[in-house]
């Protein structure tokens, strides 16, 4: 089975790393990355019998997932063999508001086949959280050197261009040797993170960057803006995402676009 999605709005004059994706409107949006997805997830399958995705928490991405499970277009998804992992999580209890498996869990988890001992929740109040999950991942991929290959990847992007808890200045942006860290100190937005790291993100086959409304386009500018002197992910951290061998798509709507 084929999806395609049309011709993207092309007038937006944005030049960020990776490829540009810009829709009319949100709604035309979430169905394009519910189509790109789709055909990821059938792909997966067929090569390689498995789905590994990580996904983001939060109020942008709930629209997208209410798609994938209203929309009939979308009912392939082979939710039994996939692998749910998310990319970041705050140290808070699962029933706190602020929690991003929360958010999905309510948008998506608890509505579709995905047997629980696929979907992976952070133990965020654990001792070592961090080594926990990593343990986790080596035991679902198997024996490894080298960072997992995700198959597919969501991030959104904060206002200072952070993504998962990658913040500006913060400890875990200069992480080179672990995949999961725990992100904490003066430069963190509280309460303190754990989240994937740079080597294990940019090991994905595609990662998605998803932003939506006028409130994004400041930042999106500035991305742009920093890409004329190359990354920097110190200061603009979204910029350290530069996949090893993989795709990266920005995906907005044209108002955070600025078109």
């Amino acid at each position: 089975m084929t999806y395609e999605i049309d011709e993207p709005f092309a007038d937006h004059g944005l030049v960020l790393p990776g490829e540009v994706h810009v829709a009319t409107d949100a709604d035309t949006l979430y169905d394009d990355l519910a189509l790109v997805f789709t055909s990821i997830a059938l792909k997966a399958d067929e090569e390689r019998g498995v789905f590994h995705i990580a996904l983001s928490g939060g109020t942008t991405p709930w629209p997208f997932y209410q798609r994938l499970l209203i929309d009939t277009r979308f009912r392939a998804v082979p939710w039994e063999r996939t692998h749910i992992w998310i990319v970041d999580e705050r140290r808070v209890s699962d029933d706190d508001d602020r929690n991003n498996f929360k958010s999905l869990r309510e948008s998506l988890l608890e509505d579709i086949p995905t047997p629980p001992s696929q979907v992976h929740p952070m133990m965020v109040l654990r001792d070592d959280p961090a080594g926990l999950y990593e343990a986790e991942l080596r035991a679902a991929f198997g024996p490894t050197e080298d960072p997992p290959r995700m198959d597919f990847v969501l991030l959104g992007m904060g206002g200072d261009c952070h993504t998962a808890s990658l913040f500006p200045n913060s400890d875990a942006i200069h992480v080179a040797d672990r995949w999961i860290v725990v992100n904490e100190g003066p430069n963190v937005t509280p309460p303190d993170r754990v989240t994937m790291s740079y080597p294990l993100l940019n090991a994905a086959r595609q990662l998605a960057v998803l932003c939506v409304g006028a409130k994004k386009t400041e930042a999106l500018q500035r991305v742009a803006e920093q890409m004329r002197s190359g990354p920097d992910r110190v200061n603009v951290p979204i910029t350290g995402i530069q996949p090893t061998d993989g795709e990266l798509t920005w995906y907005l709507d044209a108002e955070a676009a600025g078109a």
